[in-house]
């Protein structure tokens, strides 16, 4: 990786994560905006490589942070909404839901050429 990459994966990183904490700065109330920021994390750092299954990441909470599945279903029905996450069903049989972190939340076309993008 060359220098120049380096710095466009950085920047870009960078739009990322301040695009995620511009949408949750739209949430008011600061105990769910931290929660909402728990799960999306949870998402991109614990199921990178896999299919982010609804029951995986209810277990997942309900182990790690001691949370009621219906307290992780209501956080993951928010972040879709506010286009955080994306939700699909399962091909192999239509019922799971899968999610994923969208890459690429809407950056405001002056940021976009502030940070090289």
């Amino acid at each position: 990786m060359r220098k120049g990459e380096a710095l466009r994966f950085r920047s870009g990183r960078m739009a990322r994560l301040k695009g995620l904490w511009t949408i949750l700065g739209a949430v008011e109330e600061p105990g769910e905006r931290e929660d909402l920021a728990l799960v999306a994390t949870t998402i991109q750092v614990h199921f990178v490589n896999v299919k982010a299954r609804e029951r995986a990441i209810v277990e997942f909470m309900a182990v790690r942070f001691r949370w009621p599945g219906s307290r992780t279903r209501r956080r993951l029905a928010t972040l879709v909404d506010l286009g955080v996450l994306r939700c699909a069903r399962d091909l192999a049989d239509n019922w799971t839901k899968v999610f994923e972190v969208v890459d690429r939340p809407h950056v405001p076309a002056a940021l976009a050429l502030e940070l090289g993008a």
